[in-house]
């Protein structure tokens, strides 16, 4: 009986994904009776030039991955600082006061001594609060605000203080691009690092391993295997992005070229040539994500759905 399920499960999931296929591809098929009508494609257009396309697309995929390797950098530094535990003010205020009446109770050790280490706790515990607090506005900002903004604002950055470089609007838009992705890859590693349970970290440190090494043979070699795949959708969403380099000058990126083409007519073609290579870069990845995802799994770890025998139902405690 269970092998005859397994069968039908599968048989039906075949069907689903046909069907899927069908509903897609006549969904294709009218918007392309829609747009282009009798009309018809200009198939030689297509044919002399989708090779200009292919090549510039290469603009995109050497920003975009530059960026992101910049950003990864980025994105684990701030990461790492946003897990930084910070002291709330007022229960540091509270501490102080507490110490200040128990040394009035039991007077002992020098004052200079007693000074000092007030002032060294403030120092640690200050400076752990600031720099937390730059990164969060760091990533709020990033987060909060367009890339195209952002692509404008480094634009204008470099006009103003570094005017010898303006002609380079690929240098342009890569920083720019590494900043934007900078901000989204800190909140995944934030997200990442935070999961690993703060015991393995506190028993890495009770054997002696110092901060460095726990975050290198503890931490990460398990927060890495959670956020490859959100760090490969990010990867397809800065790629995606990376069309807005066009606004910069940057003469051989795909979008500027197929803009520069569209003035001398066969814009459906142009647009239609982009489409399809954006779409089979994004969905080829997409399987990757999926794949990685399988094969980088930790059982218990993460937001993995627990899988149970049909007919099992698990309900919530005391209800």
């Amino acid at each position: 009986m269970g092998k005859v399920r397994k069968f039908l499960r599968e048989r039906w999931r075949y069907f689903d994904a046909a069907l899927a296929l069908v509903v897609i591809v006549g969904s294709l098929v009218y918007i392309y009776d829609l747009l282009v009508g009798s009309r018809g494609l200009d198939v030689a257009y297509v044919s002399r030039n989708y090779s200009l396309y292919l090549h510039a697309v290469f603009t995109n995929v050497y920003a975009t991955t530059i960026a992101f390797i910049v950003g990864m950098a980025i994105g684990f530094s701030v990461g790492w600082l946003r897990t930084a535990r910070t002291v709330p003010l007022a229960k540091f205020a509270a501490s102080m006061r507490v110490e200040k009446r128990e040394r009035q109770e039991n007077p002992t050790g020098s004052e200079e001594g007693r000074r000092f280490l007030v002032v060294l706790s403030l120092l640690w515990y200050g400076t752990k609060y600031v720099v937390r607090r730059i990164g969060d506005g760091f990533v709020e900002i990033i987060r909060g605000t367009p890339l195209y903004v952002q692509i404008l604002f480094a634009s204008s950055f470099f006009i103003i203080f570094l005017p010898q470089y303006v002609g380079e609007g690929i240098l342009i838009g890569i920083i720019a691009l590494a900043i934007n992705t900078g901000g989204y890859q800190a909140e995944i590693f934030r997200a990442g690092l935070q999961t690993v349970h703060s015991g393995q970290i506190e028993a890495a440190r009770a054997i002696g391993f110092s901060r460095l090494k726990a975050m290198r043979y503890v931490i990460l070699p398990q927060a890495l295997r959670l956020i490859i795949p959100p760090l490969t959708n990010e990867y397809i969403g800065l790629f995606k992005a990376s069309t807005f380099l066009f606004v910069l000058g940057v003469q051989t990126e795909i979008s500027y070229i197929a803009q520069h083409e569209g003035f001398a007519g066969d814009v459906f073609e142009i647009f239609a040539i982009v489409t399809v290579i954006f779409l089979a870069i994004t969905v080829t990845l997409s399987f990757v994500v999926q794949a990685l995802e399988r094969r980088f799994r930790i059982p218990g770890l993460g937001i993995e759905q627990v899988k149970l025998p049909r007919g099992v139902w698990i309900g919530r405690v005391g209800g």
